[in-house]
């Protein structure tokens, strides 16, 4: 019996982390400010287009303008999985810094400004899939 959980365990946790970790750390600034730091299957994006109300969902990707979008990230999130590490983008003001990078096989948004500083990691292959998924549920023109 305890073979099996193990089993279970071990093949749950190699579904989980295939697809990586989505993490989120958002740190408030200001006395008493919040302070999340999520750490999140990538495969949950995935599960989260199957669970999203169908016809809201359609609805929303019968938009010509919203599969074209979706078709663009696709092969956008493609170029990066095959690209060596770079910084995509990086936006500094008197009162914030915004930079977008790839590392490791991951997008990274940071942001850091007045009220708060918050950091998003993605992989890159999980995003691509959950942008699969939606083009999948998309309706036909």
């Amino acid at each position: 019996m305890i073979g099996k959980i193990l089993l279970g365990m071990t093949l749950t946790t190699a579904v989980v982390l295939k697809d990586g970790i989505v993490e989120v750390n958002v740190q408030e600034k200001h006395p008493g400010g919040s302070h999340v730091h999520l750490y999140v299957p990538a495969t949950a994006a995935t599960w989260g287009v199957h669970l999203a109300p169908e016809e809201r969902l359609r609805e929303q990707l019968r938009n010509a303008h919203a599969r074209e979008g979706l078709a663009i990230a696709r092969v956008a999130l493609h170029e990066l999985e095959k690209m060596p590490d770079a910084q995509l983008v990086e936006v500094e003001s008197p009162t914030e810094h915004v930079r977008v990078q790839t590392r490791h096989g991951r997008i990274l948004v940071d942001v850091d400004d007045e009220g708060e500083t918050v950091h998003v990691a993605v992989p890159i292959s999980a995003a691509r899939k959950v942008i699969e998924e939606l083009e999948a549920e998309s309706p036909a023109s």
